[in-house]
């Protein structure tokens, strides 16, 4: 029978109701396996002993993620996201062992159990203490050898690779023993001019003190420093370059500083043989020491004759050739050879037994500078610092200062050695 509009045979169902019903039965089970393949890879995933991730093609388990969770959370290292800092930690271990077994590092069983040993005696417990303790938390022994191998082996590589290259010296050792190395005080940053108070220059001075009084610049009382001032910092209109206690000045001085605007002019001060003047520059919270724990040594040396001209060239020479206490013995006496060799002493003292005017100079310098602002006994005063330090009891010894700078130096070369290899590190989720 042909089709009457198009000369073709009529059109049937490709399948019959029965056939159709069989061809749907097998598509929807070719669905649901389908649908069964694409929701097995995250079943897989959440296994504990599936890869979560690869470091360099070495595996780490979701099993190793959750350890780690417990370990961070037990040893106090929390954060807002401890899945993401355990996982970032297990990247590191990863390196850290991957690199040093590389470069042939090897550990024995006694250095896992002096290393397991020692990091449980910082809680104060024995090895199997801390292990008993770890058990009762969820943690398995592996997790802890494995943070343990970890550290060791890179500390070791570490101090290999870089230990040579690192030198602690003494003037390190004392800037970490120094009042800079300690505990937070208000500081400021102050510019100085320094009128005679001799006679012959006092009608000057009185025309001078208003105009110094009137000046609201930084730029203004360089330019009068440099022009009047007395003060060997003249020449660099009047600036101190180091960052001075306010507890150390004159109290006239210090109690105006601390709640001053920057700019302010606080003078003048009569201090011996001369009228001070002091800019606020700059403040800020920085470390201190309580007077009674600071020791300061300097030289001295008192030059007959005030502020001479004759007085004023031996201080001139003293600033261009003396680049420390070592050298200001020698450059005095040669500079003024009237001077006896006990005219010149290192003194050191604490500074709460040290004169007001003195220690107010001493303040003011860095280490190897120079002061002649003071005029004692009709002497001008010759003042270098060598060194502040801190003379209380509990200081450590110079060797254990020593140790923990190394180990300071040895951890910021580790830090940036681990940087790069993380950069260069082929870190991939399945």
């Amino acid at each position: 029978m042909r089709d009457t509009n198009n000369g073709f045979p009529p059109m049937r169902p490709a399948f019959s109701p029965a056939r159709l019903s069989r061809t749907l039965a097998v598509v929807v089970a070719v669905m649901f396996a389908l649908a069964s393949s694409l929701v097995a890879p995250p079943a897989r995933a959440q296994s504990p002993f599936s890869a979560a991730f690869y470091v360099n093609d070495q595996a780490v388990t979701n099993y190793d993620i959750t350890q780690k969770i417990r370990f961070l959370e037990f040893i106090g290292a929390n954060s807002a996201d401890m899945r993401e800092t355990a996982i970032e930690r297990l990247i590191e271990d990863h390196m850290q062992l991957q690199e040093a077994t590389r470069l042939g590092g090897r550990l024995t069983p006694d250095q896992i159990d002096n290393g397991m040993a020692e990091f449980a005696a910082r809680a104060e417990l024995t090895t199997e203490e801390f292990l008993t303790q770890l058990n009762q938390a969820g943690i398995d022994l592996e997790t802890f050898e494995s943070f343990i191998r970890a550290g060791v082996m890179w500390r070791e590589l570490v101090q290999v690779l870089y230990r040579p290259q690192i030198v602690i010296s003494e003037s390190m050792i004392d800037q970490a023993l120094s009042v800079e190395g300690i505990q937070p005080v208000t500081e400021v940053l102050i510019s100085e001019i320094f009128l005679p108070s001799d006679p012959q220059y006092s009608e000057a001075v009185e025309r001078v003190i208003p105009q110094i009084q009137r000046i609201s610049s930084v730029a203004e009382f360089a330019n009068a420093a440099r022009q009047v001032s007395a003060a060997p910092s003249s020449a660099t209109g009047g600036r101190v370059d180091r960052w001075v206690n306010i507890g150390a000045m004159p109290p006239e001085v210090g109690g105006r500083m601390e709640t001053a605007s920057v700019g302010t002019v606080v003078g003048p001060i009569e201090v011996p043989g001369a009228y001070a003047f002091f800019q606020l520059r700059a403040r800020r919270n920085s470390r201190g020491v309580p007077d009674s724990a600071v020791e300061l040594a300097y030289q001295r040396a008192g030059l007959t004759g005030g502020r001479s001209e004759q007085n004023l060239a031996v201080v001139q020479q003293l600033q261009q050739q003396a680049d420390s206490c070592h050298d200001f013995p020698g450059i005095m006496l040669r500079a003024a050879p009237q001077l006896s060799n006990e005219a010149v002493t290192e003194i050191v003292r604490a500074q709460t037994e040290i004169d007001a005017d003195t220690r107010a100079e001493l303040e003011r310098l860095n280490p190897g500078q120079v002061s002649a602002n003071l005029i004692q006994n009709g002497e001008l005063v010759v003042l270098m610092l060598c060194r502040r330090t801190v003379a209380a009891e509990g200081v450590p010894p110079r060797q254990e200062v020593r140790s923990a700078l190394m180990n300071r130096a040895l951890e910021r070369h580790g830090t940036v050695y681990l940087q790069r290899l993380r950069a260069e590190a082929d870190i991939r989720y399945p």
